[in-house]
């Protein structure tokens, strides 16, 4: 192989990794591998519309100060996902602040922010960000060229725009994804034929097709469902208790914890209490995409100089089996309706070659027979 192939494989795998990244991200509603800024709030460090190494949170380990990080805001700017510098920390959490602010962002609405917040970490070398220039601009013009087909159609066939800026991201990288694939693959048949003496028909092997199409969708999918869950903590201090209308110390008392689907795709949620006296009251629930809800949980309400620790673990599958067939899996074992969506999703991934293409050879072009696009036609007709 020589420099030059190479140097075109290492390309075209950093391109499906940049693009696998991506998709993915879009999948859990938080940035892996890499992300970018919207703001000026961070510059000269990482200018608007410039990409960074995103490290997801359980990888990169414990946050220093000086650390940049991605953190999930309540208030500050209606919330979301927010990428500023940690520059102090306190018992309630991280002080965080973009370097091109005056102020931090606790000097405004946004309290400290807790570890449960931060979900990933931009990669310094030596002290400084990686940056990927213009990566945001970049993908925000082909978003918007996107959105802006989209609504054009959706006006022509009466409906209404159905995509966000990050659902055209996610359809633009799979299909991109898709033909990436093909392309290959039918590269691969042109190089293997020119080493053959005899010219043969030109083919498509769609059980390769059907490998690919499951990492796309199983890889994602699991890990929104894997990494999206884990457990959340709300600590109840007694002079809050105290300081609270119609809670006494020694009642039990309920509380809401929050939770959220920033993904795409609904799914559903089965809770499980950890801590010793909490009891979970909405041991399961659907949420939409894009969409928030609250968790009740109740405890004995914990009196002055006093502090209760409400534990909870979150198992996430998406809702592509109904619920009640999820829970009762659930109970016998998480990885039982884990595998019970694995399947659903293998099965359409499946389904749909089949009723595409079939499994094994297809045929492209042959100047003798007819083209795939007629066999296609035949097959859906």
């Amino acid at each position: 192989m020589t420099l030059r192939s190479l140097a075109g494989t290492a390309l075209e795998v950093g391109a499906i990794a940049v693009v696998a990244a991506l998709i993915l991200g879009a999948a859990l509603g938080q940035p892996v591998l890499v992300s970018y800024v919207e703001t000026g709030s961070m510059e000269p460090t990482i200018d608007t519309g410039d990409g960074f190494v995103a490290v997801p949170s359980f990888l990169a380990g414990d946050v220093s100060e000086g650390d940049v990080v991605v953190y999930e805001a309540e208030r500050l700017q209606g919330g979301g996902l927010t990428t500023h510098r940690v520059v102090g920390k306190t018992d309630a959490g991280y002080i965080t602040k973009g370097d091109a602010n005056p102020f931090t962002d606790q000097d405004g609405p946004e309290p400290p922010v807790t570890e449960d917040q931060i979900v990933a970490q931009a990669l310094q070398i030596d002290g400084t960000v990686v940056v990927v220039p213009n990566l945001g601009v970049a993908i925000g013009l082909i978003q918007d060229g996107v959105l802006a087909i989209q609504s054009r159609f959706a006006e022509m066939v009466g409906f209404g725009d159905s995509l966000d800026r990050q659902g055209s991201g996610v359809v633009l990288l799979a299909v991109g994804f898709a033909l990436f694939a093909l392309t290959y693959l039918l590269d691969e048949g042109k190089r293997g034929r020119s080493r053959e003496r005899a010219p043969r028909r030109r083919t498509l092997d769609t059980r390769i097709v059907v490998i690919l199409l499951l990492a796309a969708v199983l890889v994602p999918a699991n890990a929104a469902m894997v990494v999206g869950g884990g457990t959340q903590a709300l600590t109840i201090n007694g002079e809050d208790v105290a300081a609270s209308p119609g809670i006494e110390p020694g009642d039990d008392a309920t509380w809401e914890i929050g939770v959220d689907n920033n993904g795409l795709v609904p799914v559903a949620l089965v809770f499980d209490g950890q801590s010793a006296g909490t009891t979970v009251l909405d041991e399961q629930m659907t949420v939409g995409p894009q969409q928030a809800a609250t968790l009740s949980v109740s405890a004995t309400a914990p009196g002055p100089g006093e502090r209760t620790v409400l534990s909870v673990t979150e198992y996430r599958y998406l809702h592509v089996v109904p619920v009640s067939v999820l829970v009762t899996l659930h109970e016998v074992h998480p990885l039982l309706a884990l595998g019970a969506v694995n399947a659903v999703l293998a099965g359409g991934v499946l389904l749909l070659v089949w009723r595409v293409a079939g499994f094994g050879r297809i045929r492209i072009r042959d100047g003798r027979g007819a083209s795939l696009g007629t066999r296609l036609r035949r097959r859906f007709g």
